[in-house]
Formats: structure tokens, C-alpha cells, sequence
């Protein structure tokens, strides 16, 4: 095959998520023609996502030295920069890019995610608004400029962004939790209780266990000796891509073939079908006009220590999400009574609260207790300073494709 041949399809595999089969081709590539820069800067892509950062730098240096004009091995170059301090660097890349390549909306959002992420909210819109005069649908421009109009207090300029992504996708995760808040911030507070549905949409349920196990506290005993010897148990985790400060998760849990977890998923699903079946039909709500037909879970567990917290977050990739108590603290005598519960409402990712604590509503958890709600509904915990730990089972439903 000719050297466009490979390229063309490495490219393919990539692009259908299929890293191996794309890494050794392009690695074919770089064998026969040393220096190529898009086989080295995609390449680096695949290392950058597989946390592979120095050997990503490399690839972009030798990208760059071979093409010193490639405008996107300065934009892979300006990620890669951002996984390290080196924000200044970061910058200076995204910058070249775009003088390389002045008409890519790409590289104006990932300017003005720099901008956003240094504070600097005023220019971060200037750029997304840019970006969108380019790509009027670009989903992730306008949902930043959302987030970025929401830290300059414009809820109007964060609904006006929101517009435009619930107009080509409607019910969007981000799109509707940034919608929530902005409905707060102009005194819509009922329309926002509407979207999030505390006590409707947000409520708990209780899992029957009784054909297994004694009672709850036998299953959640079980339940702590499983998800303790799981072999995905880890303390490393990388906290741009998870809300958990401190403590450790086990990821992909249900992957572990253990009879308590096998009775967890069951449990669960049934608990959620009852849901689900009780849930009313309105095809103008960005949540109940979702609900599937089938769904697959995706579900991990997190143990949470002294000091331990979840930061304010949503699910970007759920349409129902939950959380099932497996075991909760014991609270020091002078320590907020509500430590350790989780609080509904407060927006996250710097994101400042429109209406003080007025909005913000908190769930005491019990062990055996679950709670759901929908993907887009900001939730966090609050910290605790008393003994043991606080050990959840948190999960996403997906939707599963006809």
C-alpha cells in the first residue's frame, strides 16, 4: 500500500475507536517515512489519551520539527501542554495554531478554554462567540460560552446559549444543567424545580433484597467485602475526570464476577424498572421526553474518608444517574449535622451559586438507601471529619441504541 493508503486507513480505525489496529498503522507509517507529521501528531493523540504524555510530546516535537506549519500539531501540542503546569506553554500553542489556521472553530474553543480556565471569562466569550460566528451549531461553543456567561453573571447571555444547543439536541446534559442555573439567577425559580424534579424526579427508592440475603445490613456487609477486594480498587485517578477528591473508586464494577454484585445489578434494575413504569409522559421535558425503551448501566463505587468530598458535578453521558449507601460515617460531635449528605442544586466547575444557600437542598444518606435523578441535576457531598468511611455505588443509565 502507498503511504496514503496506510494513513487513510490508520485514520478509519481511529475514527471508529478501534487505538490498536490505528496505532500499528500509523506506527507503519512512521517506519517507512521517519518525521510524517500527521501520522506522528495522531499518533501523539492516541498516547495523549492513553496518558501517555511524554512519549505524546515527543511525537509532537518531531511532528513539528518535520512541518513547522502544521497547525494541528501546535493544537495536539497545546492539549498535551495542559496535562502538565505548563499553562503559559499551553497557550502560546493554542495561539500558533490559530495564526496557522485562523478559520478552525476548534481552535478558538480550546483558546478560550485556556482563557476560561485562567479566570479570564470576558475574553473566553469573546472567543466562543467567534468560534460560533464560524460554527453557528458547534454544540461545544456554545455550551462554554454558557458556562462562561454564567461566571460573568449573564444568566440572559447563558440561556441565550443554551438555545442554541437544546434547539439541535434537545434534553443535552450540560446544555440543561447550565439552563438550571440560569433560570435560578432571573428569579425562574419554578421553571427550574420543574427541570429538576426534587421529590418527583429526584427521589429515593430502596432495594428488596430479601431472596438473597437475611436483611439490607447482611448485603451491604457483603457488598464492602466485594468492592474492598475488587480488583479495580485504586487510589489513582485522575481528577479532571472524575468529581471524587480524595479517597479511592473501583471503576467498571460490574465487570468483576461476584455473586453479591450479580444480585447489586439485579436489584438494582428491578428497582429502577419500577421507576421508570411510574414516570409520566410529557414530550416538552427535557427528561421524561428521554426515557428509553432499554438502557445499560455503567456503575463504579467510591469510598470517601475524613475530609473526603464529591465536588459539585453533573453526568454528562447518563439520562438518569443515582447513587446506592453502602456505608455512611459517624459524625464528630461538633461537626455540621449534615456532613457527608448530599446536596442538590449547587452548580460546580466554578460556577458561582446565583441565590446563596437559597436553592441548595440536601439528603441525609442511609445504608440500603439509593437515590436518582436526572443526568443533568448538579450534586456534590458535603465534607466530614468523623470516623470510618462513606461508601457508595454510583451509576448512569444509558439509553441503549435501536
Amino acid at each position: 500500500m502507498t503511504q496514503q493508503d496506510i494513513l487513510r486507513l490508520a485514520i478509519s480505525h481511529h475514527n471508529a475507536g478501534r487505538a490498536a489496529e490505528a496505532e500499528r498503522l500509523y506506527r507503519e507509517v512512521l517506519r517507512q517515512w521517519p518525521g510524517h507529521p500527521v501520522a506522528a501528531t495522531l499518533l501523539a493523540r492516541l498516547a495523549l489519551r492513553a496518558g501517555q504524555v511524554a512519549e505524546a510530546r515527543s511525537l509532537l516535537g518531531t511532528a513539528i520539527a518535520a512541518a513547522p506549519e502544521y497547525a494541528q500539531a501546535h493544537a495536539t501540542l497545546a492539549e498535551c501542554l495542559e496535562t502538565t503546569t505548563e499553562a503559559a506553554a499551553a497557550e502560546r500553542s493554542h495561539r500558533r495554531a490559530l495564526v496557522l489556521a485562523p478559520g478552525q472553530a476548534a481552535y478558538l474553543i480550546s483558546l478560550g478554554n485556556a482563557a476560561q480556565q485562567a479566570d479570564e471569562n470576558h475574553v473566553a466569550s469573546s472567543l466562543y462567540r467567534r468560534a460560533l460566528a464560524i460554527q453557528p451549531d458547534s454544540i461545544p461553543a456554545a455550551n462554554n460560552l454558557a458556562s462562561a456567561s454564567l461566571k460573568l453573571a449573564d444568566p440572559g447571555g447563558a440561556m441565550r446559549a443554551t438555545d442554541r444547543v437544546l434547539e439541535r439536541e434537545p434534553g443535552h446534559v450540560r446544555a440543561t444543567a447550565y439552563r438550571s442555573i440560569a433560570l435560578r439567577a432571573l428569579g425562574r425559580g419554578e421553571d427550574a424545580d420543574a427541570l429538576i424534579g426534587l421529590g418527583s424526579l429526584v427521589r429515593n427508592l430502596e432495594l428488596e433484597v430479601g431472596e438473597d440475603y437475611p436483611d439490607i445490613n447482611a448485603f451491604n456487609s457483603a457488598l464492602i467485602e466485594a468492592l474492598e477486594t475488587h480488583p479495580n480498587l485504586s487510589k489513582d485517578w485522575d481528577p479532571t475526570q472524575r468529581a471524587i477528591r480524595g479517597g479511592a473508586i473501583v471503576p467498571r464494577l460490574l465487570t468483576h464476577d461476584a455473586p453479591v454484585l450479580r444480585a447489586f445489578e439485579r436489584h438494582l434494575r428491578a428497582a429502577i424498572d419500577k421507576i421508570m413504569a411510574a414516570l409520566p409522559d410529557d414530550p416538552t421535558h427535557p427528561f421524561l421526553s428521554r426515557k428509553p425503551a432499554a438502557y445499560d448501566l455503567d456503575v463504579w463505587a467510591n469510598f470517601l474518608g475524613r475530609a473526603d468530598h464529591q465536588s459539585a458535578h453533573i453526568h454528562n453521558l447518563g439520562w438518569m444517574s443515582g447513587v446506592y449507601y453502602v456505608a455512611v460515617p459517624d459524625l464528630e460531635p461538633d461537626e455540621d449535622p449534615r456532613a457527608g449528605w448530599i446536596e442538590f442544586n449547587r452548580p460546580g466547575y466554578g460556577i458561582p451559586e446565583p441565590g446563596g444557600e437559597a436553592g441548595i437542598e440536601a439528603i441525609q444518606p442511609r445504608p440500603g438507601m439509593a437515590i436518582v435523578f436526572p443526568s443533568y441535576v448538579w450534586h456534590g457531598t458535603i465534607p466530614f471529619r468523623g470516623a470510618g468511611q462513606r461508601i457508595s455505588i454510583a451509576f448512569d443509565l444509558h439509553p441503549r441504541p435501536a
